[in-house]
Formats: C-alpha cells, sequence, structure tokens
C-alpha cells in the first residue's frame, strides 16, 4: 500500500491562523522596538556630541560652541532637528568667524519620529570654556534640558548642570 506525504487542507489553515496570530502580535512590539531604539541612538549622538564639545574646549584652553545649523556653516536658530556645527569660539560669538573655527558638522540627528529641542537657554547654542563649565556666550552661567521626543509618550531629557555636566532622564513627551 502506498502512502501519501504532505499537509491536509485543514493543518495548513491551522499553521496559517497560528502564524498571522503571532504576527498581529509581534509586528506591534518590532515597531515600538524600533521607535525605542531611534530614540537611545538620537539621545546618545546628541550627548557624544555634547563630551566632544567639553573636551575640544578644555582641549583648545578656549569657548568651543556646539549651535543648530542647516546649511553647515552658519548658525541658523533653527530647532536641533535640522543639523549642527561644532566650532572653536574663542571671539565669544554667535556665529563661526573663520571656516577654520568649524571643528565638525552634523546633518539632522533624527528620523521623522523624534524631535530634539531644547529650553531656552540650549535652544540654540550650547558653550563650553576652558575649564570644562558649560556658560552662554555671553559668559553667564548656562544650565538646561535638551528634550529628545519620539512618537509615543515618553522621551528622554538630557540635562545640562550649573558645572556643565550633561545627564540623561527620562521626560514625559505629552
Amino acid at each position: 500500500m502506498s502512502c501519501s506525504r504532505g499537509f491536509t487542507l485543514a493543518e495548513l489553515m491551522v499553521t496559517l491562523l497560528v502564524a498571522s496570530i503571532l504576527l498581529g502580535i509581534g509586528a506591534p512590539a518590532f515597531g515600538n522596538l524600533v521607535e525605542q531604539t531611534r530614540l537611545t541612538t538620537t539621545t546618545n549622538q546628541f550627548l557624544t556630541t555634547l563630551h566632544m564639545t567639553r573636551s575640544e574646549a578644555i582641549r583648545r584652553g578656549s569657548l568651543v560652541t556646539l549651535c543648530t545649523s542647516t546649511d553647515g556653516a552658519t548658525c541658523t536658530g533653527t530647532p536641533w532637528d535640522a543639523g549642527w556645527i561644532l566650532f572653536a569660539n574663542p571671539g565669544r560669538t554667535d556665529q563661526p568667524t573663520a571656516p577654520d573655527h568649524i571643528l565638525r558638522v552634523g546633518n539632522a540627528w533624527t528620523g521623522a519620529n523624534v524631535t530634539v529641542s531644547g529650553n531656552q537657554p540650549v535652544s540654540q547654542h550650547i558653550s563650553y570654556n576652558a575649564l570644562g563649565q558649560s556658560e552662554r556666550l555671553s559668559g553667564a552661567l548656562l544650565m538646561g534640558t535638551v528634550s529628545i521626543c519620539s512618537s509615543g509618550d515618553e522621551g528622554r531629557a538630557i540635562v545640562i548642570s550649573s558645572a556643565g555636566r550633561p545627564r540623561v532622564a527620562t521626560t514625559d513627551c505629552t
């Protein structure tokens, strides 16, 4: 007697049903994972850039400024989402005074679902002096918070203390 091998139609339908249920449960969780990864990546990039700004100021022994920029050559006063430049700023100006003062240029931080914005003191410029302390271009103390939010309710806040040291905290983005 010959024996047939294969799946019956009922077995195939049950298998497809189980697979579709598992995909239905797993797809939203994967989307949330992707969103959290973008949020973490953006936070780490901004934090690394702040550390680089601080260390360059200490290494050079003069003010170094990180500012928002869309063109990679001038500080444009746009939100942090648009891009940034890092420049040596011994003259305490709000723009790079020479092309060779620009140390690094960064494109937009994020994808479409992540926004980066600072409160008033750090909305467009963050500067560090030779001692590694954050300060305004006028020489006054600089403290502030940069919020990084994704399409969800939870986000990250990079808090710059009075000593200039940045730390990461969670924040509500509603």
